[in-house]
Protein backbone atom coordinates (compact mmCIF):
# COMPACT_ATOMS: atom_id res chain seq x y z
CA UNK A 1 0.00 0.00 0.00
CA UNK A 2 2.93 2.41 0.67
CA UNK A 3 4.83 1.93 -2.26
CA UNK A 4 1.58 2.52 -4.14
CA UNK A 5 0.96 6.32 -2.28
CA UNK A 6 4.62 6.86 -2.95
CA UNK A 7 4.55 6.51 -6.47
CA UNK A 8 1.13 8.39 -7.13
CA UNK A 9 2.66 11.06 -4.73
CA UNK A 10 5.61 11.70 -6.60
CA UNK A 11 3.77 11.23 -10.04
CA UNK A 12 1.13 14.36 -8.80
CA UNK A 13 4.78 16.59 -7.95
CA UNK A 14 6.02 15.89 -11.33
CA UNK A 15 2.92 16.48 -13.48
CA UNK A 16 1.84 19.48 -11.93
CA UNK A 17 5.55 21.18 -11.78
CA UNK A 18 5.55 20.39 -15.55
CA UNK A 19 2.29 23.00 -15.92
CA UNK A 20 3.58 25.29 -13.06
CA UNK A 21 5.01 28.53 -13.41
CA UNK A 22 8.52 27.88 -13.91
CA UNK A 23 10.35 30.41 -14.78
CA UNK A 24 8.47 32.85 -12.31
CA UNK A 25 8.99 30.25 -9.73
CA UNK A 26 12.58 30.56 -9.28
CA UNK A 27 15.33 27.77 -9.79
CA UNK A 28 15.90 26.56 -6.04
CA UNK A 29 12.21 25.88 -5.67
CA UNK A 30 12.39 23.70 -9.09
CA UNK A 31 15.66 22.23 -7.99
CA UNK A 32 13.86 21.47 -4.40
CA UNK A 33 10.61 19.97 -6.42
CA UNK A 34 13.00 17.71 -8.27
CA UNK A 35 14.78 16.41 -4.97
CA UNK A 36 11.40 15.92 -2.96
CA UNK A 37 9.81 13.75 -6.56
CA UNK A 38 13.64 12.07 -6.55
CA UNK A 39 13.68 11.10 -3.17
CA UNK A 40 9.79 9.90 -2.84
CA UNK A 41 10.71 7.58 -6.29
CA UNK A 42 13.45 5.94 -4.32
CA UNK A 43 11.62 5.41 -1.21
CA UNK A 44 8.93 4.00 -3.14
CA UNK A 45 11.39 1.45 -4.90
CA UNK A 46 12.86 0.65 -2.27
CA UNK A 47 9.89 -0.74 -0.30
CA UNK A 48 8.52 -2.16 -3.13
CA UNK A 49 11.34 -4.38 -3.09
CA UNK A 50 11.75 -4.66 -0.02
CA UNK A 51 7.67 -5.61 0.26
CA UNK A 52 7.65 -7.91 -3.37
CA UNK A 53 11.53 -8.73 -4.10
CA UNK A 54 12.76 -8.08 -7.30
CA UNK A 55 10.06 -8.73 -9.90
CA UNK A 56 10.30 -12.39 -12.00
CA UNK A 57 7.49 -12.20 -14.92
CA UNK A 58 4.80 -10.59 -13.01
CA UNK A 59 3.85 -7.82 -14.85
CA UNK A 60 2.72 -5.66 -12.84
CA UNK A 61 5.37 -5.63 -10.78
CA UNK A 62 7.28 -4.92 -14.01
CA UNK A 63 5.72 -2.03 -14.69
CA UNK A 64 5.81 -0.76 -11.30
CA UNK A 65 9.25 -0.68 -11.10
CA UNK A 66 10.20 0.08 -14.55
CA UNK A 67 8.01 3.42 -14.21
CA UNK A 68 9.97 3.88 -11.05
CA UNK A 69 13.50 3.80 -12.83
CA UNK A 70 12.19 6.09 -15.89
CA UNK A 71 10.91 8.72 -12.76
CA UNK A 72 14.55 8.49 -11.30
CA UNK A 73 16.33 8.68 -14.18
CA UNK A 74 13.86 11.83 -15.14
CA UNK A 75 14.81 12.95 -11.43
CA UNK A 76 18.36 13.13 -12.08
CA UNK A 77 18.29 14.51 -15.63
CA UNK A 78 16.19 17.22 -14.35
CA UNK A 79 18.36 18.22 -11.47
CA UNK A 80 21.33 18.77 -13.56
CA UNK A 81 18.89 20.59 -15.93
CA UNK A 82 18.36 22.75 -13.05
CA UNK A 83 21.91 23.30 -12.24
CA UNK A 84 22.77 23.87 -15.77
CA UNK A 85 20.47 26.36 -16.45
CA UNK A 86 20.32 28.19 -13.12
CA UNK A 87 17.90 31.32 -13.28
CA UNK A 88 17.43 30.66 -17.37
CA UNK A 89 14.88 27.75 -16.50
CA UNK A 90 14.34 25.96 -20.37
CA UNK A 91 11.34 24.33 -21.25
CA UNK A 92 13.73 20.88 -21.22
CA UNK A 93 13.09 21.04 -17.63
CA UNK A 94 8.85 20.90 -18.15
CA UNK A 95 9.88 17.71 -20.47
CA UNK A 96 11.97 15.99 -18.03
CA UNK A 97 9.40 16.72 -15.05
CA UNK A 98 6.95 15.39 -17.38
CA UNK A 99 8.70 11.93 -18.30
CA UNK A 100 9.59 11.61 -14.54
CA UNK A 101 5.50 12.11 -13.96
CA UNK A 102 4.65 9.70 -16.79
CA UNK A 103 7.26 7.05 -15.61
CA UNK A 104 6.03 7.25 -11.73
CA UNK A 105 1.96 7.32 -12.79
CA UNK A 106 2.35 4.21 -14.46
CA UNK A 107 3.95 2.66 -11.56
CA UNK A 108 1.09 4.12 -9.35
CA UNK A 109 -1.83 2.35 -11.84
CA UNK A 110 0.47 -0.84 -11.73
CA UNK A 111 0.80 -1.27 -8.04
CA UNK A 112 -3.25 -0.23 -7.68
CA UNK A 113 -4.02 -2.78 -9.91
CA UNK A 114 -1.98 -5.57 -9.38
CA UNK A 115 -3.99 -8.19 -7.16
CA UNK A 116 -1.26 -9.83 -4.78
CA UNK A 117 -0.88 -6.35 -2.92
CA UNK A 118 -4.40 -6.44 -1.97
CA UNK A 119 -5.05 -7.00 1.76
CA UNK A 120 -7.78 -8.75 1.44
CA UNK A 121 -7.99 -9.98 -2.55
CA UNK A 122 -11.35 -12.22 -2.36
CA UNK A 123 -12.97 -9.02 -4.64
CA UNK A 124 -11.35 -5.65 -6.06
CA UNK A 125 -12.48 -2.30 -7.52
CA UNK A 126 -13.15 -2.20 -11.03
CA UNK A 127 -9.79 -1.47 -12.91
CA UNK A 128 -11.55 1.72 -14.43
CA UNK A 129 -12.08 2.98 -11.12
CA UNK A 130 -8.80 1.94 -9.73
CA UNK A 131 -7.43 3.91 -12.64
CA UNK A 132 -9.70 7.16 -12.14
CA UNK A 133 -8.97 7.01 -8.70
CA UNK A 134 -5.06 7.00 -8.47
CA UNK A 135 -4.87 9.77 -11.43
CA UNK A 136 -7.04 11.99 -9.14
CA UNK A 137 -5.34 11.52 -6.23
CA UNK A 138 -2.24 12.05 -7.61
CA UNK A 139 -3.26 15.14 -8.70
CA UNK A 140 -4.64 16.53 -5.61
CA UNK A 141 -1.31 15.58 -3.51
CA UNK A 142 1.09 17.14 -6.32
CA UNK A 143 -1.01 20.57 -6.31
CA UNK A 144 -1.50 20.85 -2.09
CA UNK A 145 2.59 19.91 -1.92
CA UNK A 146 3.63 22.48 -4.91
CA UNK A 147 1.78 24.99 -3.36
CA UNK A 148 2.68 24.39 0.16
CA UNK A 149 6.47 24.36 -1.12
CA UNK A 150 6.11 27.28 -3.25
CA UNK A 151 4.67 29.14 -0.42
CA UNK A 152 7.81 29.28 1.58
CA UNK A 153 9.41 31.19 -1.15
CA UNK A 154 7.56 33.95 -0.36
CA UNK A 155 8.92 34.23 3.52
CA UNK A 156 12.50 34.91 1.84
CA UNK A 157 11.92 36.53 -1.76
CA UNK A 158 8.76 39.12 -0.79
CA UNK A 159 9.24 40.26 -4.13
CA UNK A 160 8.43 37.63 -6.03
CA UNK A 161 5.31 37.87 -8.08
CA UNK A 162 1.81 36.01 -6.76
CA UNK A 163 1.22 34.60 -10.25
CA UNK A 164 2.72 31.22 -9.73
CA UNK A 165 1.10 30.78 -6.43
CA UNK A 166 -2.33 32.02 -7.62
CA UNK A 167 -2.26 29.30 -10.38
CA UNK A 168 -1.03 26.49 -8.48
CA UNK A 169 -3.85 27.26 -5.58
CA UNK A 170 -6.44 27.29 -8.92
CA UNK A 171 -5.19 23.73 -9.73
CA UNK A 172 -5.79 22.59 -6.39
CA UNK A 173 -9.18 24.02 -5.83
CA UNK A 174 -9.93 21.67 -8.94
CA UNK A 175 -8.30 19.18 -7.83
CA UNK A 176 -10.20 18.96 -4.82
CA UNK A 177 -13.25 19.60 -6.72
CA UNK A 178 -12.77 16.77 -9.03
CA UNK A 179 -11.55 14.41 -5.96
CA UNK A 180 -14.30 15.49 -4.06
CA UNK A 181 -16.98 14.42 -6.65
CA UNK A 182 -15.12 11.20 -6.80
CA UNK A 183 -15.45 10.44 -3.68
CA UNK A 184 -19.02 11.24 -2.92
CA UNK A 185 -19.77 8.60 -6.53
CA UNK A 186 -17.83 6.29 -4.78
CA UNK A 187 -19.57 6.22 -1.37
CA UNK A 188 -23.05 6.82 -2.56
CA UNK A 189 -23.46 3.07 -2.48
CA UNK A 190 -22.07 2.67 1.06
CA UNK A 191 -24.38 5.71 2.52
CA UNK A 192 -27.32 4.38 1.39
CA UNK A 193 -26.73 0.96 2.23
CA UNK A 194 -26.60 -0.60 -1.21
CA UNK A 195 -23.26 -1.53 0.07
CA UNK A 196 -22.49 -3.77 2.95
CA UNK A 197 -19.21 -3.16 4.94
CA UNK A 198 -16.52 -5.43 4.65
CA UNK A 199 -14.17 -6.43 7.30
CA UNK A 200 -14.12 -4.88 11.12
CA UNK A 201 -17.39 -2.80 11.07
CA UNK A 202 -16.11 -0.48 13.32
CA UNK A 203 -12.82 0.20 11.55
CA UNK A 204 -14.58 0.14 8.21
CA UNK A 205 -16.79 3.41 9.34
CA UNK A 206 -13.89 5.03 10.97
CA UNK A 207 -12.15 4.67 7.53
CA UNK A 208 -15.13 5.85 5.74
CA UNK A 209 -15.32 9.07 8.21
CA UNK A 210 -11.78 9.65 7.77
CA UNK A 211 -11.34 9.82 3.87
CA UNK A 212 -14.92 11.42 3.52
CA UNK A 213 -14.88 13.78 6.24
CA UNK A 214 -11.19 15.07 6.57
CA UNK A 215 -9.95 13.52 3.37
CA UNK A 216 -12.47 15.73 1.28
CA UNK A 217 -14.79 18.04 3.56
CA UNK A 218 -11.90 19.29 5.63
CA UNK A 219 -9.86 19.64 2.44
CA UNK A 220 -12.25 21.48 0.83
CA UNK A 221 -12.88 24.29 3.25
CA UNK A 222 -9.08 24.80 3.66
CA UNK A 223 -8.36 24.98 0.24
CA UNK A 224 -11.45 27.72 -0.55
CA UNK A 225 -9.61 29.56 2.40
CA UNK A 226 -6.52 29.16 0.92
CA UNK A 227 -7.41 30.43 -2.60
CA UNK A 228 -8.91 33.30 -0.68
CA UNK A 229 -5.79 34.23 1.16
CA UNK A 230 -4.25 33.97 -2.14
CA UNK A 231 -6.27 36.40 -3.84
CA UNK A 232 -5.42 38.85 -1.34
CA UNK A 233 -1.76 38.26 -1.38
CA UNK A 234 -1.52 36.89 2.37
CA UNK A 235 0.94 34.14 1.57
CA UNK A 236 2.13 33.56 4.83
CA UNK A 237 -1.46 32.07 5.86
CA UNK A 238 -1.64 30.35 2.32
CA UNK A 239 1.27 28.52 3.24
CA UNK A 240 0.17 27.56 6.50
CA UNK A 241 -3.18 26.47 5.34
CA UNK A 242 -1.73 24.59 2.17
CA UNK A 243 0.25 22.83 5.02
CA UNK A 244 -2.73 21.77 7.04
CA UNK A 245 -4.67 20.92 4.06
CA UNK A 246 -1.93 18.60 3.04
CA UNK A 247 -1.85 16.88 6.44
CA UNK A 248 -5.88 15.92 5.71
CA UNK A 249 -4.83 15.35 2.41
CA UNK A 250 -2.50 12.41 3.45
CA UNK A 251 -4.83 10.98 5.64
CA UNK A 252 -7.23 10.85 2.93
CA UNK A 253 -5.53 9.27 0.63
CA UNK A 254 -3.85 6.79 2.88
CA UNK A 255 -7.84 5.92 4.18
CA UNK A 256 -8.57 5.44 0.52
CA UNK A 257 -5.88 3.54 -0.60
CA UNK A 258 -6.92 0.92 2.36
CA UNK A 259 -10.71 0.54 1.89
CA UNK A 260 -9.38 0.12 -2.35
CA UNK A 261 -8.29 -3.00 -1.19
CA UNK A 262 -10.16 -4.05 1.91
CA UNK A 263 -13.35 -3.25 0.87
CA UNK A 264 -13.44 -2.80 -3.33
CA UNK A 265 -14.14 1.17 -2.70
CA UNK A 266 -11.66 3.02 -5.25
CA UNK A 267 -11.93 6.04 -2.98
Amino acid sequence: MLPAFLAQFAAGCFLIVSISALGLSGWKYVRLMAAVCLAMVFLAGGLLLREAGWPRGDAMQLTAVGGLAVAALASVAWLFLNAAQSERIGVSQRWAAAAGGAGAMSAAVALALHRDVLLLSTHAAPSWALVASTVLGALLLGTVTSAMLLGHRYLTDTDMPIAPLRLLARLHLTAVGARSIWVAAMLAPVVTGSQRPSGDVIWFWLMICVRGGLGVAGVAVFAWMAWDCVKHRATQSATALFYLSMVLVFLGELAGQYLSRVAAIAV
